[in-house]
């Protein structure tokens, strides 16, 4: 294969979307072998712009390894920074065989109705709070304390003098604070 050819703008713009990744491929002690080739390979397939990391110190291999990989695998030659090398190869497109099974897609969710029925709901809780609570009156623990009930319809504890329990506290701190 020969290498992939890119104009200035596309290697400008594939190397700005490169400068976040991470190096996909690690070469190793013993250089630029058949399995590092597969594992680019797999990686530009996978990914289609990886960065591959070369250990050496000298430049002219590392030159070398960047050349012998885009060659061997049809790639583009986006950058090379130091020991970092950028390569850029399209993501073939898969083909639908006839082994492969189709995925029914699943049916679109149902709109969302408006708070009627969360209303009712709430309704209708409120309504068997307020049966429990006129069962509750004839127990004698429940002389003490009195339902009311708040603006929401919802049922809150009221105390024996008419406050709601919070704000009972809520005023004892407040002589506290005032003392």
């Amino acid at each position: 294969m020969s290498q992939l050819v890119l104009d200035r703008n596309a290697r400008l713009l594939l190397q700005a979307k490169a400068h976040h990744l991470d190096p996909v491929v690690l070469l190793g002690g013993n250089g630029l072998t058949e399995a590092v080739i597969k594992e680019v390979d797999r990686a530009l397939t996978a990914h289609g712009l990886i960065k591959v990391k070369v250990p050496s110190d000298d430049r002219e291999e590392r030159t070398a390894i960047f050349e012998e990989l885009a060659d061997k695998l049809g790639a583009a030659k986006i950058t090379q920074i130091g020991k970092l090398l950028v390569l850029f190869r399209p993501i073939p497109e898969k083909e639908e065989t006839e082994e492969t099974p189709k995925v029914k897609k699943a049916a679109p969710a149902a709109a969302r109705k408006t708070g009627a029925k969360a209303r009712n709901n709430r309704k209708r809780l409120t309504e068997m709070i307020q049966n429990k609570n006129k069962e509750a009156k004839s127990l004698p623990w429940a002389k003490t304390v009195k339902k009311g009930k708040t603006p929401k319809g919802q049922v809150k504890a009221v105390g024996a003098k008419g406050k709601t329990l919070g704000s009972r506290l809520a005023s004892k701190n407040k002589g506290i604070s005032e003392e």
